[in-house]
């Protein structure tokens, strides 16, 4: 009883040791990993395909030397063992889909537009026809923090909501745009392929949990070595931090993509680069509103910005002129590495490439 207790607490300290490993590794090269934004629209579909491919063929290549190392160490079907811990995870994330709309839509206190709140949902019925989609639920949320954000369910139906902050904060043409970026990804579908992604740095957290235990109580039926097994089950939950970052990056990059949906769709980028700017500018000028996003985490993956960290700068009241400044603003690439949204700056260079193309369609 006492070597498994001892087991036990060794395991969350391994975990935690390798999680901070893996991490400060990585944070050495941010600035070279996360890159600039996407140079074209073309460029950022190369960047979405190579980033599932690498996902894709790194998980295959993590379950086939699970399930053999389990096989030869442990006594056990591998292939049995692997299968079930990702069923397991698989069921995590179908939940978690399935019924996080209605848990969100309690968090974040959404109701249905009231009187004098129609223009919302015509804009978005007009923008949801442009897409090729259905129309999604129209709500907002009585929240302070000016955030949008996109979600939905087979059970539960697709919902664009706006906060009561966006609202005050800026005019209907930019509302419109950031209405429009959130048809983006629910015509991209978003919700779905993020959480798709997601199975498989959690599968293979489990899979490095089931080795790095069965090493630590001795290595299975067939004990034939414990340390290289728990040393393996190390590498995999290093390997599940490594992936997950690489789902934060995919999740970036959808990001940029429907920032161009909101852009081609009003065929112009200006009025959601004022959106993102005057987002940008909000949060530095409102500390309170920088701490109610942190404190409302449940969502963030689907916001139009991430939750911002406080930064110094001022309010400037010219729009055009802060969208001009902010995109000369560098970004500190070690925050974006470990955030599902890029910089507002990259944002907003990002869609002057997509200008381009619009202008020379």
């Amino acid at each position: 009883m006492i070597d498994w207790i001892f087991a036990w607490w060794w395991v969350w300290i391994l975990e935690a040791v390798i999680a901070a490993g893996i991490v400060g590794l990585i944070a050495l090269g941010a600035s070279r990993i996360v890159g600039d934004a996407p140079t074209s629209l073309g460029a950022l579909k190369a960047s979405m395909a190579l980033t599932v491919l690498a996902l894709l063929g790194g998980y295959i290549i993590v379950l086939w030397l699970a399930s053999t190392v389990m096989t030869s160490y442990m006594g056990v079907s591998g292939e049995g063992l692997v299968l079930g811990l990702t069923i397991l995870a698989a069921l995590m994330i179908i939940a978690q889909w399935l019924f996080s709309p209605y848990i969100i839509n309690i968090v974040y206190r959404v109701r249905e537009p009231g009187p004098g709140e129609e223009w919302i949902i015509a804009e978005v019925e007009r923008l949801a026809k442009a897409s090729g989609i259905k129309m999604p639920k129209v709500v907002i949320s009585e929240l302070n923090m000016p955030n949008a954000f996109a979600y939905g369910s087979p059970i539960a139906g697709s919902y664009v909501a706006v906060t009561r902050g966006l609202l005050r904060l800026m005019p209907r043409d930019e509302v419109r745009a950031v209405l429009a970026h959130e048809v983006g990804h629910l015509k991209h579908r978003d919700v779905t392929v993020i959480l798709a992604l997601t199975l498989i740095p959690i599968a293979v957290y489990f899979i490095g949990r089931a080795l790095l235990w069965a090493g630590l109580l001795g290595g299975g039926e067939r004990r034939g070595s414990p340390l290289a097994l728990a040393a393996l089950g190390a590498a995999m939950i290093a390997l599940g931090v490594i992936f997950e970052m690489i789902v934060a990056h995919f999740n970036r990059l959808r990001e940029y993509y429907a920032d161009a949906h909101s852009a081609l769709t009003l065929g112009t980028p200006r009025p959601l680069q004022r959106a993102l700017a005057r987002l940008q500018l909000a949060y530095e000028g409102n500390p309170h509103l920088v701490e109610e996003a942190k404190s409302n985490e449940m969502a963030a993956m689907l916001f139009i910005v991430a939750p911002l960290v406080e930064m110094s700068g001022g309010f400037f009241y010219d729009i055009d002129y802060a969208v001009e400044q902010l995109k000369r603003r560098e970004t500190n690439p070690l925050l974006e590495l470990f955030s599902t949204h890029p910089p507002i700056p990259k944002r907003l260079r990002f869609l002057d490439r997509v200008a381009l193309r619009i202008s020379e369609s």
